[in-house]
């Protein structure tokens, strides 16, 4: 949805660029919207469920990471995006029932008002700088796997499809998750300065990052670049539904 509207906006076609809960708020205005944004927070509270279990077991196809440090740094990950998900259930959750004040805030101002508080703790520049500098290597991680060997063969059950698509899931794969180091990486950068300036006024989303895209000399070329990305992500992750690799057998 975000790369949708994304890329009508690179389009000029009446889009924008937002974060997932604008987008939850366009699908809140259409006449099925709220069917539609309880079904999107059932859906996500399960895949926070899912994150969370795997937070706790591990993904056990994965021998490499198991018993390491590695294994530890993708359980943290897991647990953190499980929080991400429940949060994005309850916003789908508050627009579907109509409680607009509850379900919608900017996200540039969830940013500065987080980055605020962090900046209010003891050492909250150098804590802050720390969450910046760990989004910005999250984001290089992104472009190691986009650029890297690719893990689909390891991910999937490969032994179910066909070579074609494995060839498609590759590709996609690293579409998508250049997109998502793109995203990442302006947030990081963003949060980086509000740490330098001891400004929280500095910070930003991921609406406000694909903003800052938009902004640049020949940006709705860009953004159009980046929203497709966006979007193979999407078709990604839908079809990782159907061939993710749970549990070694």
């Amino acid at each position: 949805m975000v790369g949708g509207l994304a890329l009508f906006a690179a389009l000029r076609l009446g889009g924008k660029a937002t974060d997932p809960s604008g987008a939850l708020l366009e699908v809140g205005r259409n006449p099925t919207g709220r069917a539609v944004l309880i079904a999107i927070a059932l859906g996500s509270l399960a895949h926070a469920l899912f994150r969370g279990t795997l937070a706790v077991v591990g993904e056990q196809y994965a021998e490499d990471w198991r018993g390491g440090r590695g294994q530890i740094v993708r359980r943290i990950a897991y647990l953190g995006s499980a929080i991400l998900y429940v949060g994005l259930a309850g916003t789908a959750a508050a627009l579907g029932l109509g409680w607009r004040a509850l379900g919608h805030g900017s996200g540039d101002a969830e940013a500065r008002r987080g980055a605020g508080q962090v900046l209010h703790l003891p050492f909250g520049r150098i804590l802050l700088g720390g969450i910046a500098a760990a989004i910005l290597i999250a984001a290089a991680l992104c472009v190691v796997r986009a650029f890297g060997t690719n893990d689909v063969r390891q991910r999937l059950r490969v032994e179910v499809m066909t070579e074609t698509q494995c060839r498609v899931m590759s590709v996609l794969g690293r579409v998508a998750y250049l997109a998502r180091a793109t995203v990442l990486g302006i947030i990081g950068y963003f949060l980086a300065r509000a740490a330098y300036a001891d400004s929280p006024h500095a910070a930003r989303g991921s609406g406000g990052a694909l903003r800052a895209v938009q902004a640049q000399a020949e940006g709705h070329l860009l953004l159009g670049v980046v929203a497709l990305g966006l979007i193979a992500f999407g078709i990604y992750v839908v079809l990782e539904a159907r061939w993710r690799r749970m549990f070694r057998r």
